[in-house]
């Protein structure tokens, strides 16, 4: 089947759209609407999502000669083939909401420094406050930190091609792992790409490592606790006083 027949599907800023037919795909193409190395294309005769570049057809090209450009201020090259790309600057597709940056800045840095400077100019602002009201002072960055985050939180995961109700997420336990290692390490529209930049993978790398190296020195820790209770005996006074709670609750008959 040629392309031309298909229906295809794209994705652009994190979202997915389509079906729509190939001569939608080039009008895309054509009017700088689609990217042809960071949005992406499939259809039924594609094993996978593909960048737009690679689609056949997709981007005008046409045969040149090596020459130069004024308005390039270089050369142009040709490819091994003798085709020249054409050289129309087609813009990034733009993720709305928070980048990986933005989201640190917001919800940790930005947080933490709040709360730190009211500290300070709570001590500072305490002697000329009437006294009924200075219990009340240390509370006023509480709210103004939560909404910061919260706001962060949202903009982030839409940036991502999330909803921003995955914010509710961040109040599940594990579950907040896993939207934390989205937040940190995951590229603009993951949720339409499913593919992490270098910069993700290391993120993710020192995330999941830490993780995983706090379970195991939480996991050794208890067990030295364990070792040391019961080389005292005070684990067998502990089992002792179970039995004896339990004895207690449920007599015999």
């Amino acid at each position: 089947m040629i392309a031309q027949d298909q229906q295809w599907f794209y994705s652009t800023g994190g979202q997915r759209f389509g079906p729509v037919g190939f001569d939608y795909l080039l009008e895309l193409s054509q009017s700088g609407k689609l990217d042809p190395r960071n949005d992406l294309v499939w259809s039924t005769s594609l094993s996978d999502w593909e960048p737009a570049g690679e689609i056949e057809g997709l981007f005008e090209r046409r045969s040149v000669q090596k020459r130069e450009d004024d308005s390039l201020g270089g050369t142009e090259m040709l490819s091994q083939t003798g085709e020249y790309v054409s050289p129309t600057i087609v813009s990034k597709g733009h993720y709305e909401g928070t980048g990986r940056m933005g989201y640190v800045m917001g919800a940790i840095v930005l947080p933490v420094a709040i709360t730190i400077g009211w500290g300070f100019a709570v001590a500072f602002m305490k002697p000329y406050v009437p006294v009924p009201y200075q219990g009340y002072l240390p509370m006023v960055a509480g709210p103004l930190v939560t909404l910061l985050a919260i706001v962060t939180l949202v903009k982030r995961f839409r940036n991502l091609g999330m909803s921003g109700a995955w914010v509710l997420g961040m109040l599940v336990p594990v579950l907040n792992l896993w939207l934390t290692y989205r937040c940190l390490a995951c590229p603009a529209g993951y949720a339409g790409v499913k593919r992490l930049d270098g910069i993700g993978k290391v993120l993710a790398f020192l995330y999941w490592g830490s993780i995983v190296a706090a379970i195991c020195l939480f996991g050794a820790a208890l067990a030295g606790s364990f070792g040391q209770m019961k080389d005292s005996g005070m684990l067998e006074d502990l089992m002792k006083q179970v039995k004896e709670l339990w004895s207690s609750a449920l007599p015999d008959r």
